[in-house]
């Protein structure tokens, strides 16, 4: 309506999860311009492909997909080089979730990274990375409770939501050793210390597509927008018309990363990372998803994925290497923000290191969330919903 302002939905919190869950696993950049004009080598090519299934709930509605990242890095000089990769995600449509009436649709993310690297000294790595992802399009069934023009909270109702959305985001850090010894300009033990400032921002397109009356049946977008041209004054019509036409809005993300790597040996690695995150608005009013910069797995498709906007994360991880393999288990805990539950993640990769140019690996996930539920239709969920999912993941890496 002329003079309104839109305010996206509440009562979803995942399909910007899976187009930005990979996006900060992966270090991003700006200013490929540096290269020059001279000849670029490959350094090494690296391929992931994973699988991620979860249970189906009306907390969180969505089912298996697919992802495969593919990452090129390249050597530009003796201290710089150059990060180009791309991910693509496939989510499969699943049917409604229970108690719900619609399905949620298919959607395909594609996001784009590139970074560039400089090795200061020995000692010092200074990065700045940049990301982005096309508007991706997903719909699917959420709990919403309309809002009348006088302001007045009506009793949540079962809506099919459209939602698309599109992302950019810069990363610059730096790392640090601190102790150790140097021996032919490379640094034998001490602490690995890794500081990182990522921004994000997220826009989004949302309007309702179908309300299910109060006789149980889905009433479509097209249809109640017929009958409130017949009744255009009417209650009922003055409160959903701005949803079913929808609006844009975006939310910004800022993450502070901290993360601790600590030789225990000449085969044993002992590391901690956490971060925190902070948005310019109510993740959960903007009915939007972020994702938390998570270093318990590094670049690995098989971590886990958090199904709400996280506040804080805390993982311990550890590295031991036996001959050519190496395991590396991690934990990883997750706050939601806007009281919105938490999560447990525990994982493991397992690489083998064939020769020195070809590495395989094997890695994955087992998740469990306990996600609160304050608009649920079901009472029955009303104190929160325990919801498990996983992934697991193979890639290679080859160097030149």
């Amino acid at each position: 309506m002329p003079g309104e302002t839109f305010a996206p939905f509440a009562g979803f919190l995942w399909f910007v999860q899976v187009l930005r869950g990979p996006v900060m696993r992966v270090r991003r950049l700006l200013l490929p311009l540096l290269l020059g004009a001279g000849p670029v080598w490959a350094h090494s090519v690296s391929n992931e492909v994973a699988l991620g299934l979860s249970e189906d709930s009306p907390a969180s509605p969505h089912g298996p997909h697919v992802a495969d990242q593919l990452t090129f890095r390249f050597d530009l000089s003796d201290n710089w080089s150059l990060k180009l990769g791309g991910t693509y995600i496939y989510d499969t449509e699943t049917p409604p979730p229970e108690g719900g009436a619609f399905s949620t649709s298919s959607a395909q993310i594609l996001t784009l990274v590139g970074g560039l690297e400089w090795d200061v000294s020995p000692r010092v790595t200074i990065y700045l990375e940049s990301s982005g992802s096309p508007r991706a399009s997903q719909s699917f069934d959420a709990v919403l409770p309309f809002v009348t023009p006088g302001g007045v909270e009506l009793p949540p109702s079962d809506v099919l939501l459209h939602n698309a959305t599109s992302s950019v985001g810069l990363l610059g850090g730096a790392t640090f050793v601190v102790g150790g010894h140097e021996f032919l300009g490379t640094v034998l033990g001490g602490l690995v210390i890794d500081l990182s400032v990522g921004w994000t921002l997220l826009t989004t397109q949302q309007r309702v597509e179908a309300i299910v009356d109060s006789a149980h049946r889905p009433v479509s977008r097209s249809a109640l927008l017929a009958l409130c041209k017949l009744a255009p004054r009417s209650a009922s019509c003055r409160t959903i018309k701005p949803y079913l036409q929808g609006g844009e809005d975006s939310l910004n993300q800022l993450i502070l990363s901290l993360a601790l790597l600590q030789p225990l040996g000449p085969n044993t690695d002992l590391g901690l990372s956490g971060s925190y995150d902070g948005y310019d608005q109510d993740p959960t009013t903007a009915a939007f998803f972020t994702a938390r910069a998570n270093a318990a797995a590094s670049d690995s498709l098989g971590a886990g994925f958090p199904l709400a906007p996280v506040r804080w994360s805390i993982s311990p991880n550890l590295v031991q290497r036996l001959g050519s393999w190496t395991l590396a288990p991690w934990y990883q805990f997750l706050e939601y923000a806007s009281s919105l539950g938490q999560a447990h993640v525990a994982g493991l990769r397992v690489s083998w290191r064939i020769d020195p140019n070809w590495t395989v690996w094997v890695s994955g996930s087992a998740q469990w969330d306990l996600l609160s539920n304050p608009s649920s239709v079901s009472t029955d969920s009303a104190g929160g919903t325990l919801v498990l999912s996983g992934r697991v993941a193979l890639g290679f890496r080859a160097r030149f």
